[in-house]
């Protein structure tokens, strides 16, 4: 089959071109087609050489999201659960999935028919950022079991084009405040439901006391490259007995004020989309997590965040990246497989 790999780390040329045998499923595995895919940071620091994970050997298949086609079950994969040529969603159940194929196996447990709503290119924004939204704010911080607003500090990212709408739409929670500084993300964070938009390129503090809220801070969702600087202003900030959410891993040094939390009693939540992969732990609930996503977009409770469009081609993807790395951004970037020249 096609596929674009990585010839080594380093810039965008190390991604190539290539041909690889179609996977074979386990018993409890989809074989699915793939037709569309999302790329995310992750994905060009992987590429870079620069990810916390470690480097990937040349040859590697890169890839994290995607929306398919179901093309085979395994033989223990649960009778009526799917069927061939169902149309789904995936994080999947690797790391990386090897999304960046024409075909990728994955533990069905972790898949769910994707929303009829969608298209393929717009369902392959949501699994990774998607499942983080989800499990850093709902099961992980409980967001709304205490009254009080949610700050989400960028908010017109991937996961915070997510957690915006599932704390607003879904939680129900009235007073959502997110960060953007661009014109672009500040109409991006207000369609999808920000109550109060702030900038992170100003200290945060004064702008909302200037909001006059009359209702403390009791949730922080930090969703960029964390410095110390952010988890001071976000301990000064939130509530006593608040919550701060984290789901980017920060450079050397950044966490050494966490102790300051202490005096308000505040509790930490690292959010990591990985986990249950790594850990085997709970494998099951991120293919329920997105089912519940899909009957949420079915329903017009989470709209679209596919902010823009390519092919999947080698050119397709290697633009893909660079925009990861300029760090401009929003929502999603997705990409799909074209009739003629797919993965070249």
């Amino acid at each position: 089959m096609k596929a674009i790999g990585i010839c080594g780390t380093g810039g965008l040329d190390v991604l190539v071109s290539t041909n690889v045998p179609i996977p074979r499923p386990a018993p409890t595995d989809l074989l699915i087609r793939v037709q569309a895919i999302s790329v995310n940071p992750v994905e060009a620091k992987i590429r870079a050489g620069k990810w916390a994970g470690g480097t990937l050997p040349s040859g590697s298949i890169l890839g994290f999201d995607a929306a398919g086609i179901v093309d085979s079950i395994g033989s223990e994969v649960p009778p009526g659960l799917f069927q061939v040529g169902d149309g789904v969603w995936l994080l999947g159940s690797t790391l990386p999935s090897h999304s960046n194929a024409e075909y990728m196996v994955s533990d069905y447990r972790v898949v769910s028919r994707k929303p009829k709503s969608l298209t393929f290119e717009d369902a392959a924004a949501f699994p990774l950022v998607g499942l983080t939204a989800w499990e850093l704010l709902v099961d992980q911080m409980k967001v709304g079991e205490v009254p009080g607003a949610v700050l989400i500090i960028n908010g017109a990212g991937g996961v915070g084009s997510v957690a915006t709408q599932i704390a607003r739409h879904v939680l129900g929670v009235s007073t959502v405040i997110a960060t953007a500084s661009r014109t672009a993300s500040i109409n991006h964070t207000k369609k999808l439901g920000a109550t109060h938009i702030i900038s992170h390129r100003e200290p945060l503090k004064p702008q909302i006391d200037a909001l006059s809220l009359g209702i403390p801070i009791q949730y922080i969702v930090i969703l960029t490259t964390t410095t110390k600087t952010v988890l001071d202003e976000a301990i000064d900030i939130v509530a006593p007995w608040g919550k701060i959410g984290l789901a980017v891993q920060g450079p050397p040094g950044c966490y050494e004020g966490l102790g300051a939390g202490q005096k308000k009693g505040i509790s930490i939540h690292w959010g990591f989309v990985f986990t249950k992969m790594i850990l085997q732990w709970k494998v099951e609930t991120q293919g329920q997590i997105l089912s519940k996503l899909a009957d949420l977009v079915d329903k017009g409770a989470v709209q679209s965040i596919t902010t823009q469009k390519l092919d999947l081609t080698l050119d397709g993807l290697r633009q893909a990246h660079a925009l990861m790395e300029s760090g401009q951004t929003i929502g999603k970037v997705v990409l799909r497989v074209p009739e003629q020249d797919a993965f070249q």
